[in-house]
Formats: structure tokens, sequence, C-alpha cells
């Protein structure tokens, strides 16, 4: 059976979608000894290196899925980069026998909060291309201003960069002393600098921002800054039927289905 080259690598944790289709293009991809194409078929025999690294056994092997959940400090990059010296997520995730760490939703630097990542680079390409919900819910802290009665109105609708940003809640909660949190839902998620922005309109400064929701996903309570957890049970199932996937059986326990129904078989046969 044969598969979208860019969709194989991705699934397998070595790149994105958007990167894979970047290095075909790059030509740093060979199929058979030759420059891929962008949305090019490939086969179970065919040889696919990339960088000059034959990764062909490692697509024979079915990838096995995982999603973690990372409570991810204000002071790190989502992703390394090239010739940035910033620390990234990286180096505090769990570590992975083959492929890499990818994240499936958005989260720069200086915000603060939920980070799901996946060893399947497919995923976010996924969710972002559903049409199911993905409502974020965010806690924003500001500073109060310097009389307790000039605090401005904040709206709910605002024009940034010639697109209309909307929020569906943008509520000021309980605060003490110079700071005072916010509460601020959306459908979707807002591009980035749009929450900023929404207080920046209104002359009052944004000193945190934490993203506790994020599609069918929340920021456990009991998970600690710079620590991951996996994702397991009916939340897995959410944000995969947010993908539209369904959760993988393990093999173990397909096997023992199958075995369950094949011994259902014998016993109706010899009635």
């Amino acid at each position: 059976m044969d598969e979208r080259l860019h969709k194989l690598l991705a699934q397998h944790g070595i790149g994105s979608r958007r990167q894979v289709e970047e290095w075909i293009r790059a030509g740093r991809v060979l199929v058979n000894g030759r420059p891929a194409e962008v949305g090019q078929r490939v086969r179970p025999s065919d040889r696919i290196a990339v960088d000059g690294r034959d990764v062909s056994r490692r697509l024979a092997r079915a990838p096995s899925l995982r999603v973690i959940l990372y409570h991810k400090p204000g002071g790190e990059m989502s992703k390394s980069r090239d010739g940035d010296d910033r620390d990234a997520v990286e180096a505090r995730l769990p570590a992975l026998h083959s492929g890499r760490w990818l994240p499936v939703n958005a989260l720069g630097f200086g915000e603060e909060g939920l980070l799901v990542l996946s060893n399947d680079g497919s995923l976010a390409s996924d969710i972002a291309r559903s049409a199911g919900p993905q409502p974020v819910e965010y806690r924003v802290r500001v500073l109060r201003p310097r009389a307790p009665d000039s605090w401005p109105e904040l709206p709910t609708r605002i024009e940034r960069a010639g697109e209309t940003a909307t929020f569906s809640a943008v509520e000021r909660l309980e605060g003490e002393g110079t700071n005072v949190w916010f509460r601020v839902a959306a459908e979707r998620p807002p591009r980035r600098g749009v929450l900023r922005a929404l207080f920046d309109g209104a002359g009052l400064k944004v000193s945190r921002l934490l993203l506790l929701g994020w599609g069918p996903v929340t920021l456990p309570r009991d998970l600690p800054r710079g620590r991951a957890r996996d994702l397991t049970g009916p939340d897995l199932d959410a944000l995969l039927d947010l993908a539209g996937r369904a959760r993988p059986a393990r093999a173990g326990k397909a096997a023992r289905g199958e075995r369950a129904r094949r011994t259902t078989a014998r016993r109706s046969a010899g009635r």
C-alpha cells in the first residue's frame, strides 16, 4: 500500500508535515537515490533517506502514538531554533526511543501553561484541518491601574493586522496588590500577539499570560512548571476525536480480542 511521503515521515516523528515539505523542496529527502517531490507517494519497498540517513527500516515499523502535556514556563521556547541560545522545552521532555516531540498547539516565548506535544508530526495538521471546536481559556495577569476605580472597559472584539479577533469572555477576577487576573476565553485559538493587543489597547500592561485549556484538554492543577505527563484515557480519546482519528489499539489487547472472537465463533459452530 502506498502512502504520501510527507505524511509517512510525520507519522513516525521525523518532522512535521510542513517541515518535511520544506526538506523535500530543499532536496534533503531522497527516494531510491533520487530527490523526492512534494506530494510523492511511496511504497514499503522504497528506500528513503533524510539528510543522507536511511530511515526506511524505521518507517517500516508501526509508530506507537504518544501525546504528553507539558507545563511550559514563560522563559522557554516551544521549539529550539538555530542561532537562538534561549532555553527550549526539549531539554525537559521525556526521552523517546525514536523520533522526537512535536508541538500540537502554539505557545510562544513569554507565554506559559499548557503545551501539547506528540511523537506523531501529523496530529497537529489533522487537528488544524478539522472543523471541530477548539476553545481556549487563559489567565492573564495585568498591572492594576493607579486609581482603584479607573478600570477601562475591555472589548470582546478587536481588529489587528486587518483581522478580527472575537472572545467569548473577558472577565476580571479577584487580585491583590499591584496585580489583577483576568479570565479570557475564545472559541478558537487567537493569533499570537492578539491577547496582549487586547489589553494594550485598554492601557493595561500584561505581566503574565497563562494558557489553561486548549480544545478538549486542560492543564492539570498538580502538574508543576517544567514537568510533563502522558495524556491517556478519555482525554486522549477526545483529542484524537478532534483530529478525526480513533485511538490505536494495543497489540496485546487486539490479539486478545481476536482470540476471543475466534473462540466465540468455534463455540457457535459446534452448537
